[in-house]
């Protein structure tokens, strides 16, 4: 059986590429599978290898497949992840095309929201897993460990996010802390920055637990802001 047939215009590895992508849209390639070799993609489109090379070219830098090389190597559908917004929004950032002050921005309007959410939808599991976060980052910043106390805090908004069992607001937050984290990498750790940090998602927490979703909402975006602030003191962001 042929999956694919020979396009009926010349757009070459732009139509090349749409088709391969709505081959996996409509699940006949799911994540993980191989795809066929470039030779039989090129036969079946009727086009030549290098036109199926560019298409997959243009699919690799989307994030939406990856070639392995050796034996067991070939074309494969990724999984859905963040890389490609992350990357996206990471090249912007060293562009100034996209700044600081943009993502906290995009903070401020939904990550309140997901404070709120969290604090109606929570279940048993979800704030025992927050709230070891936030011992482990207090245990790390007590032994020295300023930069993993601060990888830490950042994952603490990424559990938050996970409780609300959304997965478009999850994969949006997660590119956004993606950026974060690149940027906390190259760039010093500061311990009483980091100690009023762990303190206000201590709050948060609490506030999430306790099923106050207003005043969650308002703690997560009094934090926000108050990061932000101290960020532009110590790192001229």
């Amino acid at each position: 059986m042929t999956i694919f047939k020979p396009l009926r215009s010349e757009k070459f590895s732009q139509e090349v590429a749409s088709r391969i992508k709505e081959s996996i849209f409509d699940e006949t390639f799911v994540p993980g599978d191989k795809l066929p070799s470039e030779r039989k993609m090129a036969e079946a489109f009727g086009v030549s290898n290098v036109t199926v090379r560019q298409a997959i070219r243009v699919l690799e830098n989307s994030g939406i497949v990856h070639t392995k090389q050796g034996v067991d190597g070939g074309i494969f559908v990724s999984e859905a992840d963040t890389i490609s917004v992350s990357s996206y929004l990471s090249d912007m950032l060293r562009l100034k095309r996209v700044s600081m002050s943009d993502l906290t921005m995009a903070r401020v309007i939904f990550e309140p929201e997901i404070a709120f959410h969290a604090s109606l939808v929570w279940k048993d599991g979800d704030m025992e897993e927050v709230e070891r976060n936030i011992e482990e980052a207090e245990i790390a910043l007590a032994h020295g460990k300023a930069f993993d106390s601060r990888m830490l805090n950042l994952t603490f908004h990424r559990l938050v996010c996970n409780i609300t069992k959304n997965p478009v607001v999850t994969f949006a937050l997660n590119s956004v802390v993606d950026v974060l984290e690149e940027n906390a990498m190259k760039s010093k750790s500061d311990k009483d920055f980091t100690t009023e940090v762990i303190a206000s998602h201590r709050t948060i927490m609490e506030k999430i637990r306790d099923r106050k979703k207003e005043e969650a909402r308002d703690e997560m975006k009094k934090h926000i802001e108050r990061v932000h602030v101290r960020l532009g003191k110590l790192y001229r962001i």
